[in-house]
């Protein structure tokens, strides 16, 4: 069971949701933690909770044990650093043998959130926290489904600057709308057509290969954001302030600009704890550490050596960006002309990761040659002819639409509210239709 799923969206997050809300102050994170602890049974069962248990336990044991970087601990502090990210990797690695899916991205979230506080702690940055509030810290149900990846003492400041007001629970409601739209009506559809279009060797054409690596693209993005949107509309409705997890990621005029954008807490997380700026870093540890990060995202959410060769592919062309000493483009270049290479070069990718196997990947980048023809082939422009209405929304909801309508004008406004409260109506009305028939279907 993943989290958009009837029990899941219908069941466990509105009972937790009213329990936090009518606990006690000092009971809140409690709720939510438990919430946490109970959606990953619900999605993962026994094994996932129990590796999640032993993710959060064994960080806090090394965190408590383990000396600082100051004195003639310098060398061990290094070492007892190593051996727990060293642990959170092997529970990462048992995850994605055992579970695989999105089902691992829960554990994912509290390791990089592990990792970051042992890190602190050894650079004598961070105090021991107490287990209580180490173990809601990892365990919080409006962050652990997509994040965002928070530091402890930001977790905490968000905790302590809660306040619930009108207001906020009114951009709670429209935020979770808004996800829940996009999780049920925009990616799962685009899910189902991703494997229609990859089944049975159907892409043998320029614009079939396209059309696959934009079907995945999208579908990544909208699972993605639609459930980080759903997690910090639950969040905002109960007082919290969760920063956004995406900023118009279609809008980067490069690819470095483009995966800051796509998961910006993610990306804080990169700049504190694997790349700081403070460090020097040559072209070989950037090269090392990127591929690392973009490896491990690769294995959760390609298949095997796919995901690999994406991360590597990845980490690559992110390094030659940083590191090239001569321009590949002049400053005159057009800003639209640096959005649509830097699409191009990400589309791309997607064929890598968004295949079955390497074989396939090889396959779908053998059909850009336009050996086999450009034109749709039958089976993928029937395909897309049956889900235009999905592509064609999927496709206007990566751009910031809302910038296109001035706010000067009281009337506009008005009409402006009037459009926004109308829209999130119907979307509501077909996220519940689409998941109750798909809970019904046999």
């Amino acid at each position: 069971m993943n989290f958009a799923s009837f029990p899941v969206i219908c069941y466990l997050l509105p009972a937790f949701a009213l329990l936090t809300a009518f606990s006690g102050e000092k009971w809140k994170r409690d709720a939510l933690a438990f919430g946490g602890l109970f959606y990953v049974w619900v999605a993962g069962g026994c094994t996932a909770l129990l590796l999640m248990l032993a993710s959060a336990g064994c960080a806090w044991l090394q965190i408590r044990l383990s000396p600082r970087k100051e004195g003639g601990h310098h060398r061990r502090a290094e070492l007892w650093l190593y051996a727990g990210i060293a642990i959170q990797a092997v529970l990462l690695l048992i995850c994605r043998m055992q579970i695989g899916g999105m089902q691992m991205l829960p554990l994912l979230i509290c390791a990089l959130q592990s990792v970051e506080c042992m890190s602190e702690h050894a650079n004598n940055r961070l105090k021991i926290p107490p287990l209580h509030a180490f173990l809601c810290y990892s365990f919080d149900l409006t962050r652990l489904p997509c994040g965002p990846v928070l530091s402890f003492p930001e977790s905490e400041q968000i905790r302590e600057n809660r306040a619930v007001t009108a207001e906020k629970i009114g951009q709670g409601a429209s935020l979770c709308i808004r996800g829940l739209f996009q999780l049920i009506c925009l990616s799962l559809p685009l899910a189902q057509l991703h494997g229609q279009i990859a089944s049975g060797g159907s892409v043998r054409t320029v614009l079939d290969a396209l059309a696959l690596m934009a079907v995945f693209y999208l579908m990544l993005y909208y699972r993605l954001k639609g459930t980080a949107q759903i997690g910090q509309g639950l969040a905002k409705m109960l007082g919290y302030d969760l920063p956004d997890s995406f900023d118009s990621p279609v809008t980067a005029g490069s690819v470095r600009q483009f995966w800051a954008r796509f998961l910006v807490p993610m990306h804080d997380w990169v700049k504190r704890v694997l790349l700081p700026p403070q460090s020097a870093q040559d072209a070989a540890g950037f090269f090392a550490r990127t591929a690392l990060l973009f490896g491990g995202i690769g294995l959760l959410f390609g298949r095997g050596g796919c995901g690999l060769l994406w991360g590597a592919g990845t980490a690559l062309l992110l390094t030659a960006e940083k590191y090239r000493k001569r321009r590949i483009l002049p400053r005159s270049f057009p800003a639209a002309g640096r959005r649509l290479l830097t699409a191009v070069v990400i589309l791309l990718g997607m064929g890598m990761l968004g295949s079955r196997s390497i074989f396939d990947g090889v396959a779908c980048y053998g059909a850009l040659l336009g050996i086999d023809g450009i034109p749709f082939s039958d089976q993928t422009g029937y395909l897309l002819r049956t889900n235009w209405f999905v592509i064609a929304v999927s496709a206007a909801g990566l751009f910031p639409l809302k910038q296109l309508v001035p706010e000067g004008k009281a009337r506009v406004r008005i009409i402006r509210s009037a459009c926004v409260y109308a829209a999130e109506a119907v979307m509501l009305l077909l996220a519940y239709s689409e998941l109750l028939s798909r809970y019904l279907r046999p």
